[in-house]
């Protein structure tokens, strides 16, 4: 029987990386490819706040899944690809490099369905 020892987690990230630059006081770590991740600090999780509130009002207070009304304190982030791995290929950015909205906003009970 193999055992295998689980992938360990660590709070701990260092201050300087060859793969991300830390951005926002360390909100948010920025890597090359261009994408954005809110760090799992008090921070990064006011900076993801905000950014659900900003995505909820350009949808103009509308679940980006079912279509119907939503509050900014109930809204959750939904990611336009899926953050597997350990939010390997996870991207927080609501917009692209062309300007473009990105990812959206929506209900949690209707984020959790998509899955």
């Amino acid at each position: 029987m193999i055992r295998r020892k689980p992938i360990p987690r660590f709070r701990f990230h260092p201050e300087f990386s060859q793969h991300y630059e830390t951005i926002l006081d360390g909100a948010v770590r920025r890597y090359r490819n261009g994408r954005e991740v809110c760090t799992d600090t008090p921070q990064g999780w006011r900076e993801y706040a905000k950014r659900v509130g900003m995505m909820v009002q350009r949808q103009n207070y509308r679940c980006c899944l079912c279509n119907r009304r939503v509050a900014v304190i109930s809204a959750t982030f939904e990611h336009q690809r899926r953050r597997g791995m350990g939010a390997a290929w996870r991207d927080d950015r609501i917009e692209n490099e062309r300007g473009e909205a990105m990812n959206g906003a929506a209900h949690w009970v209707c984020n959790s369905e998509k899955g």
